[in-house]
């Protein structure tokens, strides 16, 4: 067994990607019964990730049509 330390790496994630995963947490999150409020998960998910609200929140904006219909394409929408 090799009991020398794994080097500590900095490394640099897109927000792009960081924004992706937070998507993720977010949906699995919205998938418990007791769920909080989308708002409210936003908040906790983006706190946890340490990302910026106001830049998800405008990546949300633009991606939200895709999103639709992603969700219509599965019959999640109406």
């Amino acid at each position: 067994m090799n009991s020398q330390a794994r080097p500590q790496v900095d490394v640099e994630i897109e927000p792009v990607a960081l924004w992706s995963i937070a998507m993720l947490r977010i949906a699995m999150e919205l998938k418990r019964p007791e769920a909080p409020g989308l708002d409210e998960i936003i908040d906790g998910v983006v706190a946890k990730m340490g990302i910026d609200k106001a830049h998800f929140e405008k990546y949300l904006a633009e991606h939200l049509g895709t999103l639709r219909e992603a969700a219509r394409a599965r019959g999640y929408a109406p």
